[in-house]
Parts: structure tokens; C-alpha cells; sequence
């Protein structure tokens, strides 16, 4: 019985690092990125020109990722849908930030900025010029502040 536990579990694991080692970044050029983001791009970041554009495919999900001379990085998902901006400390543009959680942080950190944004399944996650995080579930309305 152990030996078919060792077993099982060893193959387990060649077959996550298999998936992992399949793994592939590439440099692509900004009219391969889903239509999505190039509209999200165009729209936030006008005619700002990428440094590099990362295409990383795996066996089961594509992501991509977008970064400017500033440093600002965007992560985007297969569909081209943004899941972060990072704006690696620097205010991220406004335009970004869904509005009623950018009047929450204007009505209760006036003078700080968002420099980060990131979706995910349970809400929003942002991150302020002071440090503080802020979760804001689905519907845009604050939760908690991590610190």
C-alpha cells in the first residue's frame, strides 16, 4: 500500500512539473494582444509605447503582461482582461480605478494615491502611497484595510 502511495505521489508530482516545464514566454508585439487589452491599453495609456509585451502560455491558461519605461506593469488574462496594474509605487492613472472605490480612498485617504489595482475572484485589492491595502469585495464596496 505505501508503495502505491509513493508512487502515486511521484507521478503527481512529474506531471505538475511536466505542466510547468511546458511553460513559454515570449516577446510579442502589441497587436497580438487580445483585443481586450489593446482597447484597455488605447484607452488608459493613450499612445504610451510598451518596453515589452510578455506572452506566458501554459498547458491550461495564457496570461500576459505589459510594461512601460516607468516601470508600471499590467497583467492581463487570456481574454485580455486586466487582472493588476502595478504601478510599482507610482499613482496608477484614475481612469483605471472603478469609481465608487475611487471615492471611498478620495473620501478617506484624501492625500494618498493608488498604486496598485488588482482583481481577482473575491473583489478588488488596492494599494496606497502609504502602504495600507484596501480589499473592496465584487460590488466595489470596502471590506477591509491589510496592512
Amino acid at each position: 500500500m505505501k508503495t502505491k502511495l509513493k508512487l502515486s505521489a511521484c507521478l503527481i508530482a512529474g506531471l505538475m512539473f511536466g505542466f510547468s516545464a511546458n511553460a513559454q514566454k515570449t516577446v510579442i508585439k502589441k497587436e497580438a494582444l487580445p483585443t481586450n487589452a489593446q482597447t484597455f491599453l488605447k484607452t488608459h495609456f493613450g499612445s504610451e509605447k510598451p518596453s515589452y509585451i510578455l506572452e506566458d502560455k501554459e498547458i491550461l491558461s495564457t496570461e500576459y503582461k505589459v510594461q512601460f519605461d516607468s516601470k508600471l506593469e499590467i497583467e492581463f488574462d487570456k481574454k485580455g482582461n486586466w487582472k493588476e496594474v502595478d504601478g510599482k509605487n507610482a499613482k496608477i492613472p484614475k481612469s483605471i480605478v472603478p469609481k465608487k472605490i475611487a471615492s471611498y480612498i478620495k473620501s478617506n485617504f484624501p492625500k494618498e494615491k493608488i498604486t496598485k489595482i488588482e482583481i481577482g475572484s473575491s473583489g478588488y485589492e488596492t494599494k496606497l502611497t502609504n502602504g495600507l491595502e484596501l480589499k473592496f469585495n465584487l460590488k466595489e464596496d470596502f471590506v477591509k484595510i491589510d496592512k
